[in-house]
């Protein structure tokens, strides 16, 4: 890694820089202004300090980790931004309680009714007849001020962007790379009490995990593939299925319990995609490599 790239500052003394109110202040007014840069005299005029030598130096505090300094004044850093992006999503709360939305469709396992509940922060899709379901993390922010139809729209384009980010190699929390490995999920899941309704604890699974905070997620070999293989998502479009149009819950024929690890050692997992007469096979070893693809028609 290049060495330019490769300092971390310390997380408390960033930590330090955000609490203090004009600060915080400076920031926010850096990012509600309509202008790339704001000149310092139209910076201090907008904030609420009357010492000019206190605001100078609560903004040179901010200077280089949260703001750039040009000739032409001062404008946000990539991480000033996204400090101005946590406070906005953390500012919305769901009043109230958000009855369960009914979707549209059917459930693709079992042809049940489907329902879509939220709760702080996390949402779930539950059939009625079956325990075929799918869960994500989904701020509120998200969700504020759409109408309530739209939810499960929203909601499934905003998991389908966290789970392609991720998949790309980008950790949703730190941007930092995000590594793949393929095993079953008992060996994924180590520490914890497998699901009663959960899937086989043989079955092939992948956990991204971000080196940089050491975040996880995780995700069904066969969506993995959908996401990272152009042609599995072109093996559906061929048989007339648009899967970014279409809810992650529910893409026809996607089952997880297609999957199998075939081999050990190395490991080897194949996923098994079915439309109609037509199979496409995806063998990947353990870092979702891809080692054979094979189409078959029965």
């Amino acid at each position: 890694m290049s060495e330019q790239f490769s300092e971390q500052v310390d997380p408390g003394a960033v930590f330090s820089l955000l609490g203090n109110e004009t600060r915080l202040e400076i920031l926010q007014t850096l990012w509600a202004t309509d202008v790339e840069t704001v000149p310092f005299s139209t910076l201090y005029d907008a904030v609420d300090v009357d010492d000019t030598g206190q605001f100078n130096y609560h903004l040179g505090n901010l200077v280089g980790q949260f703001v750039a300094k040009t000739e032409d004044g001062y404008r946000l850093t990539q991480a000033g931004r996204h400090v101005n992006g946590a406070i906005a999503s953390g500012s919305y709360t769901v009043e109230g309680e958000l009855e369960p939305i009914e979707l549209d469709g059917s459930c693709r396992m079992c042809g049940g009714s489907q329902y879509l509940q939220y709760d702080t922060e996390r949402v779930e899709v539950e059939c009625d007849s079956c325990a075929a379901g799918w869960e994500g993390i989904v701020p509120p922010a998200v969700l504020a001020g759409r109408d309530r139809e739209a939810i499960p729209t929203v909601v499934s384009d905003h998991l389908r962007t966290q789970f392609r980010r991720i998949a790309a190699g980008f950790c949703r929390y730190c941007s930092g790379e995000t590594v793949p490995t393929v095993q079953p999920i008992a060996e994924l899941a180590v520490g914890t009490e497998p699901e009663e309704d959960g899937p086989p604890a043989d079955q092939p699974a992948v956990q991204f995990e971000c080196r940089r905070c050491g975040h996880r997620s995780g995700l069904s070999l066969d969506h993995a593939l959908l996401l990272v293989e152009p042609e599995v998502e072109c093996f559906f479009y061929e048989h007339g299925i648009h899967v970014r149009e279409t809810p992650v819950w529910n893409v026809p024929e996607l089952d997880p319990g297609n999957a199998a690890v075939i081999q050990t050692d190395p490991t080897r997992a194949r996923a098994t995609f079915r439309i109609d007469d037509d199979e496409l096979l995806v063998t990947v070893d353990e870092e979702l490599q891809v080692v054979e693809i094979d189409r078959r028609n029965n």
